[in-house]
């Protein structure tokens, strides 16, 4: 699994006032903590940036890519966000994301058309928006996704990443959910007939108020499940050591290469 940082929320009032008065420091800062981490890319959560300027995320990539060529991961409901991030034509700039409701699907899909050296992440919602709560309900919507999606574009399905919606385990039925998107997961190929990139949502799982060493023994508990499903991204606080470790020793077991101790990575 690559790992994916989403500990940049650009919605957090430093940070995001730093981007809008344009001072450097503090978002050098974040995205130097966030490199250290070890992550293999960064997501850029930005919230309601797209709404102070067309200018302030070409600002904020310009930045960053001073910084590193670690991929990034636009993370933004909005369409318009999306192809500001694109139109700098910074190298390896992914979108996150879209679904199957009408409104995101047709403002998405075109960018996805137009810029074809950028991955985007669909989520497995229903067209109203919800997370599917019977069995077989993500795969029935990933079906639609992959026949909307063909539809559009044979080469389209390349360059989508899946999200299943890792959800609270607090939500109702929240260890039925869990266990669902394992089972997507590991489905998907079948499903498609293809391989499929796919990517979970860590920190979704253990969100409220969780006591640190319980979020981060849940977390450990349930990498594993997701490394050996084959999930290929792995989207997750990186400053979560014990988190961080657990991913590089699922790795070190999944990936087929040769078992060394001296491999493994383990915080001290």
């Amino acid at each position: 699994m690559r790992i994916i940082s989403d500990t940049i929320q650009l919605i957090h009032p430093r940070l995001q006032e730093a981007v809008a008065q344009k001072k450097e420091g503090p978002i050098i800062d974040a995205i130097n903590h966030v490199i250290a981490s070890g992550c293999d890319a960064i997501d850029l959560n930005i919230g309601p940036l797209y709404k102070e300027g067309s200018h302030l995320i070409p600002y904020l990539l310009d930045v960053v890519r001073n910084l590193t060529r670690l991929p990034l991961f636009i993370d933004s409901p909005n369409a318009a966000a999306a192809h500001q991030a694109l139109a700098t034509g910074h190298s390896e700039i992914h979108i996150n994301g879209f679904s199957l409701q009408a409104k995101r699907f047709d403002a998405f899909v075109p960018l996805m058309a137009q810029y074809q050296e950028a991955l985007f992440v669909g989520y497995l919602l229903s067209p109203e928006g919800s997370v599917p709560t019977d069995p077989d309900g993500r795969l029935q919507v990933a079906a639609d996704l992959f026949t909307a999606l063909e539809a559009k574009g044979s080469d389209l399905l390349d360059r989508l990443i899946v999200d299943p919606v890792v959800v609270p385990l607090m939500w109702d039925e929240g260890p039925f959910h869990a266990l669902e998107v394992i089972r997507t997961v590991r489905t998907l190929p079948e499903l498609a007939g293809r391989p499929i990139k796919t990517m979970g949502g860590l920190s979704n799982l253990t969100s409220g108020k969780v006591p640190l060493k319980k979020r981060t023994l849940m977390e450990a508990s349930y990498i594993p499940l997701l490394a050996e499903a084959g999930l290929d991204y792995i989207l997750m606080n990186t400053t979560r050591k014990a988190s961080m470790d657990a991913v590089h020793a699922a790795n070190l077991l999944t990936e087929g290469l040769p078992f060394s101790w001296a491999a493994l990575k383990a915080t001290p």
